[in-house]
């Protein structure tokens, strides 16, 4: 539900969905995972996402699937503590990232948007689109 208007948020699109399952599947995850949530993040050119930890969710133990569209990103993962050692690796558009086991609660962000990365004609202004999908209750 929207938390000021109390309206159910359209349900996760099939195709997104059909992605999700598909990637646990090949990922040997949770085959009992549940969409129910599909946060949309767009990134400018000049976009970056500090480090922090997707834990406003019930369903904490649940992974989380990350579709990256657009432009390439520079993400940086870390450890269960703000102040452990992050590495980086470079997200491109179609790239699938599941969070899970150990890594689920891994402080994690976005320190780059590398422009004019993106497959020709997929975004008008460029930029970066991250899909956010997660288990909300247990």
């Amino acid at each position: 539900k929207h938390p000021k208007t109390g309206k159910s948020f359209p349900d996760v699109p099939q195709s997104v969905l059909a992605a999700c399952h598909a990637a646990i599947g090949i990922a040997n995850e949770a085959a009992d995972f549940r969409p129910e949530s599909c946060l949309i993040n767009y990134y400018k050119a000049d976009g970056k996402l500090g480090l922090h930890q997707d834990n406003t969710e019930k369903a904490l133990t649940r992974p989380i699937i990350s579709i990256s569209l657009g432009d390439d990103c520079e993400f940086i993962a870390g450890g269960n503590k703000r102040s452990d050692p992050t590495q980086s690796m470079i997200l491109h558009s179609g790239d699938v990232l599941i969070m899970s086991a150990e890594h689920r609660m891994c402080f994690h962000g976005v320190k780059r948007i590398i422009s004019d990365t993106a497959p020709p004609g997929l975004l008008k202004n460029g930029g970066r689109i991250n899909l956010t999908i997660r288990q909300v209750e247990k």
